[in-house]
Formats: C-alpha cells, structure tokens, sequence
C-alpha cells in the first residue's frame, strides 16, 4: 500500500488507496469518470477515519460499495482515486456514482461531541480543498440523501443543517483554511 502525505497547515490527507487485488477491482473500483459533484456522507458508526479505511479495505460482502475519502477529526484519507467512479451514491449508474467524488465523514455516532464536531469541521476542509482543486462552488455539494433519498449525512443534516455546513465550506474556502 502506498502512502503519500499531503498535508497544509489545517488538514493532512494521506493516500492509501484500495488495494488492487481481483475482489476489489470488481467491487469497488469503478470506470473513469469526470468529476461534477462532491457528495457528503455520515458513516453512521464510532469508527476512525483509519478503522473505516481498513474495513472498506478487506469488505468481503460482494457489495458495491466505496468512497474517494474518509475523513475524522485527526486527518483525511483517500481510498480512491478522484478520477475513478465509487459506489457510494445508491442511485447506481447515476451521477451520483458515476460523477461524484464520495467524502465520508466518521465518528458521527461518538458519544463525543467535540470529536463529532471537529470531524464535521474537518469534513469541510476537505470539501473546500475539492471544491477549489476541480474549480467548483458549493453549487456542486450535495448530499448523499440526493441522490438516493436516505437521510445521509445524517449527523450534518440533524445537528447543524445542510446550509450551515454549505456555509462553513465556504468559509473554508474564503480563508483558505483546507
């Protein structure tokens, strides 16, 4: 597994992506795809951005399942390469799935607040560093209950509401803190 560090004074992403092996290249790694949304989730459980990685990793469940990035209130770390379609949309060969770079933000269930929130914070670094490297305005977030009606990011949507996330991303990006 390669690793690579990408870091900036507020968020380090470190690449390690799924590895290649016959299992996930049928079930996790998609076709190319040109990016046109960012789409924001919850993983719905206690587990680190680390623990969620591993896991997606070694997923043995012949399910379409995986997302570009997972992030926590520590650090980001991308599973996919942004140029290649994951399957974390639920609207199948839409373009949730199809067009959309896949962000996980975890520990949306830790009895922690101030982990939940700076995960949450830690979420829209990563979203405005997307949003900036593709050129994009918070116009291309969406959410993941968009694509397949779930209530996904559900963390987000019943603690603080999908347009104050919207606005911290943009904060973000005004400052340049991503």
């Amino acid at each position: 597994v390669a690793v690579i560090e990408l870091s900036s004074s507020a968020l380090t992403v470190t690449t390690r992506l799924l590895d290649r092996n016959e299992y996930n290249l049928k079930w996790k790694y998609g076709a190319a795809q040109t990016v046109k949304w960012i789409t924001i989730h919850n993983t719905a459980n206690k587990a680190s951005a680390d623990n969620e990685a591993s896991y997606l990793n070694t997923r043995r469940d012949n399910q379409y399942i995986s997302f570009h990035y997972v992030v926590d209130n520590i650090h980001a770390i991308q599973l996919l390469p942004d140029n290649t379609h994951g399957w974390h949309a639920g609207d199948g060969s839409g373009e949730g799935n199809k067009a959309s770079i896949g962000v996980e933000i975890a520990q949306s269930t830790n009895d922690n607040i101030s982990i939940r929130d700076a995960s949450i914070e830690n979420g829209a670094r990563l979203a405005a560093r997307l949003l900036k490297r593709f050129n994009f305005g918070t116009d291309r977030l969406r959410k993941h209950q968009d694509w397949s009606g779930k209530v996904c990011p559900h963390d987000i949507l019943g603690r603080y509401g999908w347009a104050n996330f919207v606005s911290l991303v943009q904060q973000k990006m005004n400052s340049g803190d991503y």
